[in-house]
């Protein structure tokens, strides 16, 4: 039998045989595979990365998408937070300036009647 396989990672759909080697993987997979009991079971298309002559699933993802989106970047999937920048520092949202505002306003209340 050819070796040149041997070690190769790859991508494919979860089958109901799929077994992990270890505790997270195997919960991600037994998560995944029920898709009918997600709110959107049309975007659940389960797939894992498989190693040839290797026994056990490697990782498991939503989709494909998700997957290749994953293990194409660094650094792990985060949301945007858009009242921050490093040069700038912690930015006000307007919630925040009214918030302010008031309790300025408060604090000065006694110089504003005296007039």
């Amino acid at each position: 039998m050819s070796k040149y396989r041997k070690g190769a990672m790859y991508l494919r759909h979860l089958k109901p045989t799929d077994k992990a080697n270890d505790m997270r993987t195997a919960l991600r997979l037994a998560t995944f595979s029920e898709p009918e009991n997600w709110r959107h079971p049309e975007r659940v298309k389960p797939v894992v990365m498989v190693q040839h002559g290797v026994e056990g699933v490697a990782g498991v993802w939503m989709n494909k998408a998700d997957a290749i989106s994953s293990l194409l970047t660094r650094n792990p999937k985060r949301r945007r937070n858009p009242k921050h920048n490093a040069e700038r520092g912690q930015r006000m949202t307007k919630g925040d300036l009214r918030k302010a505002f008031r309790a300025w306003a408060f604090k000065h209340e006694d110089k504003r009647n005296a007039f």
